[in-house]
């Protein structure tokens, strides 16, 4: 890595903006080539047709950023090129999938709503009740820990935030979760 570049990422991950602006600058043609062979790619997917060019450059530049904040300079493993461009072809991937399946979905809205306004309510209905009865079979088959576990893990907890919630270690936290999958599996194969 050039001297340049690692001063830039440094005073990036300082928040200096006009360092991101030349780092831009910079990476501007991975940036350009990227997204237009992703929107190349998948122009003839009608599910992303909403998406522009200027949309994936856009989605391009906040992972080149973030790649520049995270980037670790002292590990010589991986230039920081290739970290990036990693990064932003993960990302536009990411958006794809965010647009396709959002696009699925207001599809089949639209077909509910062509069909009559809503859902079926009967289905809404058993859905619920499978679902209720799912949930009340999988805390029965969990012990107490476990439960408080499985709920604050739904509850979008972290392993770190759970292990300070209930004072145990990180490890014993993930080995619960483990357990409580094996369990999920188990019920869901009968």
């Amino acid at each position: 890595m050039t001297k340049e570049i690692h001063d830039l990422l440094t005073a990036v991950a300082c928040g200096d903006e006009n360092a991101f602006s030349s780092l831009t600058e910079q990476y501007a043609p991975l940036i350009r080539s990227m997204s237009e062979r992703f929107i190349d790619s998948f122009k003839d997917t009608a599910d992303i047709s909403a998406i522009s060019v200027q949309d994936l450059e856009q989605e391009a530049r906040l992972a080149l950023y973030r790649a520049a904040a995270s980037y670790d300079a002292r590990q010589s493993d991986v230039t920081f090129g290739l970290y990036a461009k990693i990064c932003i072809r993960n990302s536009l991937i990411s958006l794809l999938r965010k647009s396709a399946s959002a696009a699925r979905s207001k599809s089949k809205s639209e077909s509910n709503a062509a069909r009559g306004g809503v859902g079926d309510p009967l289905s809404e209905l058993v859905s619920q009740t499978e679902a209720a009865a799912l949930t009340a079979r999988i805390r029965s088959a969990l012990s107490p820990y476990e439960n408080s576990i499985f709920e604050q893990y739904t509850s979008g907890r972290s392993v770190k935030c759970i292990s300070g919630n209930v004072g145990k270690t990180e490890k014993s936290v993930s080995n619960a979760l483990y357990r409580i999958r094996v369990k999920i599996k188990g019920l869901l194969s009968n």
